[in-house]
């Protein structure tokens, strides 16, 4: 998914591929046993932070992650931001719910720094996926930081 320049804070969502994966695929499963990313992500299946998301078991959830343009550089005369992602990695609360894969490698390109994750919904239950704020960007004074939020969102999964 691509974002617009005017990105006015950082981007959080969750997105889930069907189990049925995409068009020439199985189950969303690349070589190797890894996970492909889908291309694009509509707002239909993509629950921003904070979300409850109810999915059958095989299907993938994502993780996507984007850094807002005003994070990558600041004033001159003024302390540089962090030069890490301004999130931890991503996880599940309970991982015989929903387990993080492999993504497949992928050749696209963004000009805004993306992390993505893969959660596969194993068995039927509850998880809370996470993804703090990075340790280096919450010693950054809030006024810089303003609109970066912990990424938080309910999967349920059903039978």
């Amino acid at each position: 998914m691509r974002y617009p320049s005017a990105l006015s804070g950082a981007v959080l969502c969750v997105a889930v591929l069907s189990a049925c994966g995409r068009p020439g695929t199985s189950l969303g499963e690349g070589p190797n046993g890894c996970v492909r990313s889908p291309t694009t992500l509509s707002p239909g299946i993509a629950p921003e932070s904070g979300a409850t998301l109810t999915v059958k078991v095989g299907a993938f959830v994502y993780v996507e992650l984007v850094e807002a343009e005003k994070y990558l550089s600041w004033p001159a005369g003024t302390k540089p931001p962090p030069r890490v992602f301004p999130w931890a990695v991503a996880r599940a609360s309970d991982s015989s719910v929903l387990r993080r894969v492999a993504l497949c490698p992928s050749s696209e390109a963004s000009t805004l720094p993306i992390v993505v994750y893969a959660f596969h919904a194993l068995t039927p239950g509850t998880a809370t996926l996470t993804a703090p704020i990075a340790q280096a960007w919450k010693r950054v004074k809030p006024v810089r930081r303003r609109g970066l939020r912990p990424y938080r969102a309910t999967v349920i999964v059903a039978s």
